[in-house]
């Protein structure tokens, strides 16, 4: 069985969102061209992604020299920490929700990828830099953002997206193949908000074919 893993990293609020309705858009026509495959909602901002704090660090440390030390506090920590990476390396497809906060994603959706990104399970080193172990998997990134950075012909705005170039890097580090890395990208509506049932029903057709293809 296909497995797709939707990691929403979105606060839920009382207003619409863009990216979120674009992303139940495309699990809809998803679950209905394949009404077989499983779907796991991971949602980072129901729950606390523990981070990499001293806290973690110290617990890291006394598992690899002193596990006999290890309090419950450690262990329960180390647990969430493992079944975070279990369900993503179980998973055969991605996809990954953000709003865009100053040119990036959210701490949320950092910290996830900080837990999940092991080296010698997600990807290895080598003396030629890292090898992704991921091959064979589809990633796609669905990013929201009021103001235009892909979807104008002036190509400088690309440059203020740190989040989406970083999210498709990650990808690419631990093995998902360029024809496989796809990106949908929500835009516009708070700078043109007399064009917002335009952009909304672009962003609804693109995750539309998205979840037919992907």
């Amino acid at each position: 069985m296909t497995t797709l893993l939707i990691v929403l990293a979105h606060p839920h609020t009382d207003d619409f969102s863009w990216s979120l309705a674009t992303t139940e858009k495309f699990k809809e026509v998803y679950h209905q061209t394949n009404p077989s495959d499983k779907i796991i909602i991971r949602d980072l901002f129901s729950e606390k992604v523990p981070a990499l704090d001293n806290e973690t660090f110290a617990a890291w440390k006394r598992n690899k020299y002193a596990p006999d030390t290890l309090s419950e506090n450690d262990k329960n920590l180390l647990h969430r920490h493992e079944e975070y990476l279990e369900e993503f390396l179980s998973a055969d497809k991605y996809v990954f929700v953000n709003p865009m906060y100053n040119g990036f994603i959210t701490a949320e959706l950092k910290q996830y990828i900080d837990i999940i990104a092991v080296p010698r399970k997600l990807f290895r080193y080598t003396e030629n830099g890292p090898i992704g172990l991921l091959e064979g998997k589809k990633s796609l990134h669905i990013q929201s953002a009021g103001g235009f950075y892909h979807n104008e012909k002036d190509p400088t705005h690309l440059a203020n997206d740190l989040g989406a170039a970083y999210i498709d890097q990650t990808m690419k580090m631990v093995g998902i193949t360029d024809e496989s890395r796809k990106q949908l990208f929500v835009e516009g509506y708070a700078r043109y908000p007399e064009r917002s049932a335009e952009l909304k029903e672009k962003a609804f057709t693109s995750a539309e074919k998205m979840g037919q293809s992907f």
